[in-house]
């Protein structure tokens, strides 16, 4: 590849990365505080004013002119952004508490060498390895000290050892250079679940403020929303999970694509023997 469509290539990913993030920010962050920032007004009013709460929202919207709409516009999305932020935050640091204390998503590096091995044969990985010799060094270098991994604060299931960097060394790579195998439609959609908690559980308290419910409706409301919290929370421990086995299985499958792809007839690199150990710097 020559520098200019290097250069060209590396420019595409970085905006197409933005854009990402972007999207990620917009549906994890700005819309659920928009709807949490107008479940607190709705409540505030209706504290205010629990036997005429229609018309004080219509006092309220009236009241409203000129430039002040554009400040209740700014300060309104301002608000809705750090909220939302918040609320993401705390719902992942919920998850983290959730991960530590549930064996069945805590993840050891061994365990997913090893289930890599499993599935795509010792040979394979070895290529893979010889071709990213950091990633080798991640998978097979002893833990860090326990003052180390406190410092750095690995996240996601793999909170031993140091396979939190080798997921992200994965995840990285495949992002700069074959974006279509990136687990980012995994990373987004944790975003976008656990951005639904603080909503859900305004939008919950919102309903049985204003709806005035019974004792039986109030208990069917807080039930079915701790349902859905469990849900939420049981799925994105499935797919933190996923997104590290994704990421470094992605990566080996992109590592066999390029050495398959220079075997084949008429490519311009050179092809090589799959089983000559000699071939493993196979990538692009």
């Amino acid at each position: 590849m020559d520098p200019l469509t290097a250069v060209s290539a590396s420019r595409m990913a970085s905006g197409k990365r933005f854009a990402f993030y972007i999207s990620v920010q917009l549906a994890s962050v700005l819309v659920p505080g928009l709807v949490a920032v107008t479940c607190i007004t709705a409540l505030v009013l209706h504290a205010e004013h629990p036997h005429d709460f229609a018309s004080a929202v219509s006092r309220a919207a009236q009241s409203i002119r000129g430039p002040a709409v554009i400040l209740l516009d700014v300060s309104w999305l301002a608000s809705a952004y750090v909220l939302g932020y918040v609320g993401r935050e705390v719902a992942f640091r919920m998850l983290g508490i959730a991960e530590r204390l549930s064996a069945r998503h805590r993840m050891t590096l061994n365990t997913l060498h090893l289930e890599i091995e499993s599935a795509y044969g010792q040979a394979v990985v070895e290529r893979c390895l010889r071709t990213h010799p950091l990633l080798g060094h991640l998978l097979h270098t002893a833990p860090p000290s326990p003052r180390s991994a406190a410092l750095r604060q690995p996240g996601g299931a793999l909170r031993v050892g140091q396979g939190y960097e080798a997921f992200t060394y994965a995840k990285s790579w495949l992002r700069q250079h074959n974006p279509a195998l990136a687990p980012d439609s995994i990373e987004a959609e944790i975003n976008i679940l656990l951005s639904t908690l603080m909503p859900l559980a305004l939008g919950t308290w919102a309903a049985i403020s204003l709806a005035s419910l019974g004792a039986t409706a109030v208990t069917a409301a807080v039930l079915a929303a701790m349902v859905v919290v469990g849900i939420v929370f049981a799925q994105v421990l499935r797919l933190r999970r996923n997104e590290c086995w994704e990421a470094l299985r992605n990566l080996l499958e992109d590592h066999e694509m390029r050495l398959a792809a220079a075997r084949m007839p008429g490519s311009p690199l050179p092809g090589a023997d799959a089983g000559d150990g000699s071939q493993g710097d196979g990538s692009a």
